[in-house]
């Protein structure tokens, strides 16, 4: 296949200008489903029964009256904080609207036994259950806030103008009853639960003294306090222990005095003034040392055994003697009195010891007697906090005070607020409105037929160009459609009317193929359509005459050999033709026919043969096309239909191309799709298509607008056929 195949898109359902054309189409169902509209909306309003409304306003009260005082709190208050609570204005008017509340309301005005309540006749009515009369009431009920206040409306709509004001003056009434009655029952429950809590705290409290009394009475509380307790034993304790402190400083000053004794008698020093028994010490000490020198001076004069040395030597002895017993009176003298000081010591650290444990358990007993204390003393606040609420509660329990005051009562109006026949037609003819858009465009949606280029592209093929409607003016001025042409004109418009539209559009088709030329061979192509009647032979012999005033030699093979056209086209007799040449009849030259037109020369059919499909199978086709190449600079076959016979997709791979004429409004998406693959199954090349037959007047296309902006501004004014034919 060529390359100007790009992949199938769908068309885009955003596409607005595709709508805009299926609405135009379809304009006559739009009118029809408004008018439909409007008349069931008229029908549906006449038959519906007026329905009128009243309305009733109430106000909530956050701060009712207080007789009892500002510093009395109502246990039963369900509005509290005002503004941290508005969520639960927006609760009360939902319980407005509850089926309790409005149960009330039915069985105290009877509405299930009411016929005109349900809009019904007296005559055989039946009283219906009241759960019924319940949901058709709520049915009818709204509560709407009014904003920035505290103001509710109360609507009711019913048959009756009269019947709603009472059921919507009943409703704040029932209403008011009950927030009554829901807060006397919140304030008895509430003094319920505060007598009962009140007699279990009073026997708490009673017990909590009856402890505390037990508690002083054993542990001798009532004589003296614990605080006077702990002040005589933490002074007992301060005394042992600065006792203890003197006692422990004398001891180590003993054992200081012991251990220097202990020295002294070791080295045999002397001893301290203040030490007893050391002027003793002294005098001994002083006549050994006499003693010891008169022993010395007799000693040079007399020997050891002389009685003088004897005695002199007993005395020093007996005074080393008596200084030693001295000094060993003075140490076991010391020794005692450290051990007394050291008994002492011990005796002061127990009874400090016996003064701590007794504090201890005096803090023990303190602790313990602050629990009983405290305990008291919580039990007994609240109790006197309950109590006084308790006493509150009574108070307020005698109260008819409420959270609710109604301010208007229901409004009764003389005209009904439903059904409303404007708002009801409009709203009528906009749903038929609806409807007729959505059936035009399901329409448009379903409808497989092409409309212009855009489903043309959708399908993955380049349109080349379009074609519109073919309007010539006959002898009397007036335009004349294609349906009224006849062939020959058709086939022929080009050369006939070379200034309009038609011409102008071929023109572009010839413009397009001229490009494509320039990357490849187009010296052959085929003319072809999906059906029937969608103009492929007119679009074939016009677009021959176009490539023909453009200077180029065109020769146009009529290669429908069923229903062979070009010969009627060109008022040439059918005589030798192309299926003479395949036969052996004839040389290719006997084929041709020169026409009216300069430069287009026509192959015609001939003979129609029986086995069309087989003659364009032959080697002789094949020579056919290679003479008419070597001899023409562009050859146009015009075939069958490929979706009606095969020769076309017989014909198409032996040319350089095949060109596909759809008509708008005619040809079908999956036509031109089976016929895009049937030219790929034979490996043929597709061009491309022309849309014939477009409706530029009604919007089908910009091209053709574009061309009639053009003529209208006289763009083409100053030409004529010649100098639009050098141009080209």
């Amino acid at each position: 296949m060529n390359g100007s195949r790009t992949e199938p898109v769908e068309p885009s359902d955003g596409d607005l200008a595709e709508y805009g054309r299926a609405l135009l189409r379809f304009r006559w169902l739009l009118l029809l489903c408004c008018v439909v509209g409007l008349a069931g909306a008229y029908l549906w309003t006449t038959q519906q029964t007026p329905i009128y409304r009243s309305v009733a306003t109430i106000e909530y009260v956050p701060n009712p009256m207080r007789p009892l005082g500002n510093d009395v709190e109502d246990v039963a208050d369900p509005v509290g904080d005002y503004l941290s609570t508005r969520e639960l204005l927006e609760t009360q008017n939902r319980v407005m609207a509850s089926r309790n509340v409005v149960t009330r309301v039915v069985e105290r005005l009877g509405l299930e036994a009411n016929a005109g309540f349900f809009g019904e006749d007296e005559a055989g009515f039946e009283a219906r259950d009241i759960d019924t009369a319940v949901d058709v009431l709520r049915g009818r009920i709204m509560i709407e806030p009014v904003t920035n206040t505290r103001l509710a409306d109360v609507t009711v709509r019913d048959p009756s103008p009269r019947r709603a004001k009472l059921i919507a003056d009943t409703l704040v009434d029932v209403f008011i009853e009950k927030s009554l009655e829901d807060r006397l029952a919140s304030t008895v429950k509430a003094l319920d639960w505060l007598v009962e809590q009140l007699d279990k705290l009073r026997t708490e409290l009673e017990e909590s003294e009856l402890s505390l009394h037990e508690f002083k009475e054993q542990h001798n509380v009532l004589s003296v306090s614990m605080e006077d307790r702990q002040n005589i034993v933490a002074h007992e304790m301060g005394s042992l222990s600065a006792a203890i402190s003197t006692i422990q400083q004398e001891r180590i000053r003993q054992e200081a005095h012991v251990d220097r004794l202990r020295t002294v008698q070791e080295r045999n020093l002397p001893v301290d003034g203040d030490d007893g028994g050391a002027d003793v010490i002294a005098q001994l000490r002083n006549r050994l040392r006499e003693k010891t020198a008169e022993l010395e001076r007799l000693s040079v004069r007399y020997g050891p055994e002389h009685p003088e040395m004897n005695a002199l030597t007993t005395e020093v002895a007996n005074l080393r003697e008596q200084i030693t017993l001295e000094l060993n009176g003075m140490v076991e003298a010391g020794r005692a009195r450290l051990a007394e000081t050291r008994q002492i010591e011990r005796g002061l650290r127990g009874a400090l010891q016996r003064n701590q444990e007794a504090g201890m358990e005096l803090n023990l007993r303190e602790i313990e007697y602050q629990r009983l204390v405290r305990e008291r003393e919580n039990r007994e606040k609240l109790y006197q906090h309950v109590l006084e609420r308790a006493t509150e509660t009574n108070l307020t329990r005698m109260l008819n005070t409420s959270h609710v005051r109604p301010v208007d009562a229901g409004t009764t109006e003389r005209d009904p607020v439903s059904p409303n026949f404007a708002s009801s037609l409009a709203g009528g003819s906009l749903v038929g409105f609806l409807l007729g858009v959505m059936l035009a465009l399901a329409l448009q949606r379903f409808d497989q037929r092409i409309r212009g280029p855009a489903q043309v592209e959708a399908t993955g093929v380049t349109v080349l160009g379009m074609l519109p409607h073919m309007e010539s003016e006959g002898a009397e001025g007036r335009k004349r459609r294609a349906e009224s042409l006849p062939l020959r004109e058709r086939d022929r418009f080009v050369h006939l009317n070379p200034m309009s539209s038609v011409a102008e559009s071929c023109r572009t088709i010839r413009t397009n193929l001229t490009f494509m030329s320039a990357h490849r061979n187009l010296g052959a192509f085929l003319v072809t359509s999906p059906t029937p009647r969608e103009g492929k032979t007119t679009v074939a012999s016009n677009l021959a005459i176009s490539l023909a005033q453009s200077g180029l030699r065109v020769l146009l093979v009529d290669t429908d050999l069923r229903r062979p056209r070009l010969h009627r086209s060109f008022s040439v007799e059918s005589g030798v033709g192309i299926t003479n040449f395949l036969v052996g009849d004839g040389s290719f030259s006997d084929t041709l026919v020169d026409t009216e037109v300069d430069n287009l020369s026509l192959a015609i059919c001939g003979p129609i043969p029986p086995n069309p499909s087989e003659l364009l199978h032959t080697k002789r086709f094949g020579e056919f096309i290679r003479t008419a190449r070597s001899q023409f600079d562009r050859v146009i076959f015009d075939s069958p239909p490929l979706g009606a016979v095969s020769d076309a997709a017989v014909i198409a791979p032996q040319l350089d191309g095949a060109l596909l004429v759809v008509k708008a409004g005619q040809t079908t998406r999956d036509g031109l799709r089976s016929c895009i693959r049937q030219l790929g199954d034979v490996e043929a090349n597709l061009l491309g298509t022309v849309v014939n037959d477009i409706d530029a007047s009604a919007g089908g296309t910009r091209y053709g607008t574009y061309y009639h902006y053009y003529r209208r501004e006289g763009y083409y004014q100053d030409e004529d056929a010649d100098v639009t034919k050098g141009a080209a």
